[in-house]
């Protein structure tokens, strides 16, 4: 349910000291979005309005229960209003556009279940979404046997995008995209943040599955090919929806290191910082880096992470300072009363990627689909990109500074740094390593 409108007005342009490859943002109005849905729950978003009789179907998968469901309900705000845009400006090629929203519950067979069911009994012309990395790299190829196109917008392992045969975890194959940065490009950016940093004893507090251990290899590997100096002494990985983090809290404090990376996420980031703060982490560690800390507005009253962290996000809403990426930001603030997230970006153009292929194809034939998202170029509010020969999108690596902003009470980064993360950056990066760019 969309509840009514408020106006806000504009607020006033922010700027802030950047490094000859920083930006920064300007400004917005807004209203509130809230979506529920239980445990393998069916959200049909369907349109209403735009052209013709018959419909495209798109089947999306997210998670919508449990730790992370935030991050299912924001991308069903990005889903919800690339719909509405479609439809009311005359659908795809005359069509209007439905997507069936499904829940994951962060799990790969129940994912893989909704996959099929999606596919199999409800006829979707293609897919998207998956948050949790485990999951995409058990998804990946079942999406190959099932040669349907799956554009993956949030989920980060580098593994997905990685041919099979590359590396013994790799899983990639033509079906499945990615329109988000994956950990690699990320965690590249955290090593160049990490160069400019007084620090040379690192540790990591991550999620004891893919995503925390790949976070922790590559951002050594990619420490070590850019030459920061730098050694690694002390890890962590807390089950998922860790309820006590104090023994991994006072494991990293009594190692000393001057800086940590951690990839936590989802309700585990925010169980997290504040038992770290009243430890006394942030007072005695000089530096953290949040690698997914600017993938939610975690609510609390004041800052929801500690000012003067670094955190990285896949999406800015006020960089690039474009036409595309203003209209975005401004209409969502409008509609859903916050700023967007990553997360809601990222579906929001994976419909529209989807329009653009359709209409280019001329259909809807999963193979012509594939066709059109191998190796396309496009424009959406995250900037330009390319689809690489891997099938992942050539984003940026993004991290900055956080604040908070009492204006629009959210976090954000001030100043924001972008790093090109594209192939030649990143194979040049890992160097000797034998950890695949995905790219």
């Amino acid at each position: 349910m969309v509840t009514p409108s408020s106006n806000v007005g504009n607020k006033s342009n922010r700027t802030g000291d950047v490094e000859p490859d920083s930006e920064s943002r300007s400004s917005v109005g807004r209203r509130r979005f809230l979506q529920t849905a239980g445990a393998g729950a069916t959200v049909a978003l369907a349109g209403c309005s735009g052209g013709g009789g018959n419909v495209v179907r798109l089947g999306a998968t997210y998670i919508l229960s449990g730790f992370a469901s935030l991050y299912g309900e924001a991308a069903e705000q990005g889903i919800e209003m690339a719909q509405s845009e479609i439809n009311d400006d005359g659908g795809i090629d005359g069509q209007d556009v439905e997507v069936i929203v499904r829940d994951t519950e962060a799990s790969a067979d129940t994912a893989i279940q909704q996959i099929r069911s999606l596919v199999e009994e409800d006829d979707v012309d293609g897919l998207f979404g998956l948050d949790s990395s485990g999951v995409a790299q058990a998804v990946a190829p079942q999406v190959a046997q099932l040669q349907m196109p799956f554009m993956i917008t949030h989920a980060a392992t580098p593994f997905v995008t990685s041919p099979e045969g590359e590396h013994e975890d790799s899983v990639g194959n033509d079906y499945v995209f990615r329109d988000s940065n994956s950990l690699a490009q990320d965690i590249y950016g955290a090593a160049r943040t990490a160069s400019e940093l007084d620090a040379t004893e690192w540790a990591t507090i991550g999620p004891d599955y893919a995503f925390g251990y790949e976070t922790w290899d590559y951002f050594q590997d990619f420490c070590a090919g850019l030459g920061v100096d730098a050694e690694f002494t002390a890890e962590q990985f807390p089950p998922l929806e860790t309820g006590d983090y104090t023994p991994y809290i006072s494991s990293i404090l009594d190692a000393e290191p001057d800086a940590v990376i951690t990839p936590l996420w989802g309700a585990d980031l925010t169980t997290f910082v504040g038992q770290a703060e009243e430890a006394g982490w942030f007072d005695q560690i000089d530096h953290t880096l949040f690698s997914v800390g600017m993938g939610t507005d975690l609510a609390s009253d004041g800052s929801p992470l500690p000012e003067g962290e670094y955190a990285s996000t896949r999406y800015d809403p006020f960089v690039p300072d474009t036409e595309a990426n203003n209209t975005f930001r401004d209409a969502y603030f409008e509609e859903y009363d916050t700023l967007p997230t990553y997360n809601a970006e990222g579906a929001y153009r994976a419909v529209y990627l989807y329009k653009e292929a359709i209409e280019s194809a001329g259909g809807t034939d999963a193979d012509a689909l594939v066709e059109e998202f191998t190796g396309m170029e496009h424009s959406g509010p995250v900037g330009d990109y390319q689809f690489s020969e891997t099938n992942q999108a050539t984003v940026s690596s993004i991290w900055g500074t956080i604040s908070y902003d009492e204006e629009w009470e959210s976090n954000v980064l001030d100043p924001v740094n972008r790093y090109d993360a594209g192939p030649d950056e990143l194979s040049e990066a890992l160097g000797d390593s034998d950890l695949p760019t995905g790219i």
